[in-house]
């Protein structure tokens, strides 16, 4: 398998899919990897007929983190730039507030793209591979998968962002108990953390999340998608006032679209909306 294998991407019925593909070592990431799912994102982000990107794995591994053996071969950093190179789109000033201060480098790619992203953890979730996940603004597991953040045992902090997102999914004293032990936790006691939003039996995940991603492409207007989510990952550091003001200017914006006379046109109608983005 060639490195530009390691990743899949696909889009149907307005989700793409975007599936870790180093089945033999679960998913574990090699740089060029990485850079490769990054690319993918963005792909996802400026792709006119994805609106809802799912990010899974393939086999029975969701993603293993970092592949170790790379330690040591200058694969930690400064990683190749692979694939081509699509542009993510800019939010600008009528969408939102800008996210990007959030993370540094890709890294921020699936919270400051415009779309929503789900994780569907079909099975382990290890170091990198976990904080990919928390990076999603949704995420559903098998009941037999298991995440941790293996990090304490490496001898390394809270790496990329993932004790910044802890606290805020599960507050701070779960969330140190999780990085201070690095102990495993299964998709049962994710869901009672608050880390999952829903724990499934191993062979209903995919249908699942594939029919969810698929109701919100069709029934939900790709540009209050945009707002919302934007509003959500800001109001994690802005005051009340703020987040008020950003949501009236978001819907007097949102009210001069297309998308929110067929909405409301739709609505009247009893049908299902036809959102073009609009």
């Amino acid at each position: 398998m060639s490195e530009h294998d390691q990743i899949g991407y696909g889009v149907d019925h307005g989700v793409a899919t975007i599936t870790f593909n180093r089945p033999e070592k679960l998913n574990a990431l090699t740089p060029a990897m990485l850079q490769l799912f990054f690319t993918a994102v963005r792909r996802a982000a400026a792709d006119p007929e994805c609106r809802v990107i799912v990010i899974t794995g393939a086999g029975r591994g969701f993603c293993a983190g970092l592949d170790l053996s790379v330690i040591g071969a200058g694969g930690t950093s400064n990683a190749p730039s692979t694939t081509e190179d699509v542009a993510p789109p800019q939010w600008g000033d009528d969408v939102g507030p800008d996210l990007s201060r959030f993370f540094s480098g890709g890294w921020n790619e699936l919270i400051t793209s415009r779309k929503p992203t789900i994780a569907a953890i079909n099975g382990p979730a290890f170091g990198w591979g976990f904080i990919l996940a928390l990076h999603c603004d949704i995420r559903f597991a098998a009941r037999s998968a298991v995440m941790n953040a293996t990090f304490a045992r490496l001898g390394v902090p809270a790496e990329k962002g993932s004790g910044w997102l802890l606290a805020r999914l599960i507050g701070s004293a779960r969330a140190l108990d999780l990085l201070y032990s690095a102990r495993r936790i299964d998709g049962v006691e994710a869901e009672r953390l608050g880390i999952v939003n829903t724990v499934l039996e191993d062979d209903a995940l995919g249908e699942h999340v594939t029919a969810y991603a698929r109701q919100i492409a069709s029934q939900s207007a790709p540009r209050a998608l945009a707002a919302m989510k934007a509003q959500v990952w800001s109001a994690l550091d802005d005051p009340y006032d703020v987040g008020f003001a950003d949501a009236d200017k978001e819907q007097d914006l949102c009210t001069r679209t297309e998308d929110f006379r067929e909405g409301i046109a739709s609505y009247r109608e009893k049908r299902a909306p036809e959102f073009r983005g609009q």
